[in-house]
């Protein structure tokens, strides 16, 4: 068993140590201070470039919405030129109906009128 402890212990020198320390750096004051300064300027950066994302998405929302009542008003607009295609050309198929039944009456009153002018002249 004492054994065993040892030959764990001593374990990781035999394969090589994986722990390694590390590496240290010094630096000024007057650089930590740029250091700090340039991490707050990112920071503010950053949220400035977050808040304008959050107002670009809020206009993209918008612009979405709108783009939607307008693609229903083309639907209802597009709906309302079939019926008013389908509409004005049954009134043109009225309209051409009346037309023949004028011209018929028409023709008939100028068949009775030439009748009677011949009969009143044949008298």
């Amino acid at each position: 068993m004492l054994l065993l402890l040892l030959a764990l212990c001593f374990l990781p020198a035999l394969c090589g140590s994986s722990v390694q320390a590390e590496v240290m750096y010094q630096i000024s004051e007057g650089e930590l201070n740029q250091l700090q300064s340039n991490l707050t300027e990112l920071k503010a950066d950053s949220e400035k470039k977050q808040s304008l994302l959050n107002e670009q998405q809020k206009q993209l929302q918008i612009v979405n919405e709108q783009l939607e009542k307008s693609r229903a008003l083309n639907e209802e607009m597009q709906t309302s030129l079939v019926k008013a295609k389908i509409s004005f050309s049954e009134y043109e198929k009225e309209a051409e109906q009346k037309v023949r039944t004028k011209t018929g009456q028409r023709n008939l009153w100028i068949a009775i009128a030439a009748i009677c002018a011949t009969a009143a002249i044949s008298k």
